[in-house]
């Protein structure tokens, strides 16, 4: 088992990713700049494509991609924003290659942020 964490601050209770065999287990992903890990605010649009965005450039580093995520878990801010999230969100798959998901929403969130995903995926 090996615990991944992406920048050295280690101050939070977790840690980003945990990878087991063909597993990759990541943490909540917020709408942030991967680089400075300040989160960026925007509607749910923006977010949900910011986080999706994200989440494509830790997999392809980390040995897999988009079509190997197996689940994610989505938190929303504000349940209402569904529709919109599901429009952006569908756009970051393949036709026929959705994961298993779990959405809900009233969920306090870091900061002023509307979305925040869990993935489970397999390495490519």
């Amino acid at each position: 088992m090996e615990h991944v964490y992406f920048t050295d601050d280690r101050t939070a209770p977790y840690c980003d990713m945990v990878t087991e065999g063909s597993l990759m287990f990541l943490s909540g992903l917020v709408s942030e700049d991967l680089t400075t890990r300040e989160e960026l605010y925007g509607d749910i649009t923006f977010e949900t494509r910011r986080v999706m965005e994200n989440l494509k450039v830790l997999l392809e580093a980390h040995g897999s991609d988009m079509d190997h995520v197996l689940r994610i878990d989505v938190l929303l801010k504000d349940f209402s924003d569904k529709g919109a999230m599901n429009e952006e969100y569908v756009k970051h798959f393949a036709p026929g290659k959705l994961p298993a998901r779990l959405c809900y929403g009233g969920v306090d969130l870091s900061g002023e942020c509307r979305i925040e995903i869990a993935v489970i995926a397999a390495r490519a």
